[in-house]
């Protein structure tokens, strides 16, 4: 896949201070405070509802270069970043090439496996980014 040179993103990775998640995963790292693993398998990885622990990855072009709003995907494990950024990239080609995505859209990413991301803007007029949400 080719991908737009305008389309770039940004990584926030989830060991920046101040990034959510950022206490427990020092905790988890230094043993001191650890939550026990009851606890920490029962956090949701994939709540879009919130950027809570993980990377965040969101488009960086898309304002600029074609009038739409960016792309965002929060809770982003850390060894997933690398395929988010793919996928943030084929979007906002796709975006930049003349393909819409809006509020309750779903996709099927790929064509040999249940892929589908949905899209939500919870704020159609205001200029928070876009969240792509992982459903299969």
């Amino acid at each position: 896949m080719l991908y737009d040179p305008r389309v770039g993103v940004a990584v926030e990775p989830p060991n920046e201070p101040g990034a959510p998640g950022h206490d427990q995963l020092q905790a988890i790292g230094s043993g001191e405070g650890r939550p026990p693993m009851p606890e920490l398998a029962a956090a949701s990885w994939l709540d879009a509802e919130a950027h809570r622990h993980g990377a965040r990855l969101e488009t960086v072009g898309l304002t600029m270069n074609g009038g739409h709003k960016e792309l965002v995907l929060w809770n982003v494990p850390t060894m997933l970043i690398e395929p988010g950024v793919r996928l943030l990239k084929e979007l906002g080609t796709y975006v930049l090439a003349g393909g819409e995505l809006t509020d309750g859209d779903v996709m099927q990413m790929r064509a040999d496996l249940p892929c589908l991301i949905g899209v939500h803007d919870p704020d159609p007029t205001g200029d928070d980014p876009v969240r792509i949400v992982f459903l299969a």
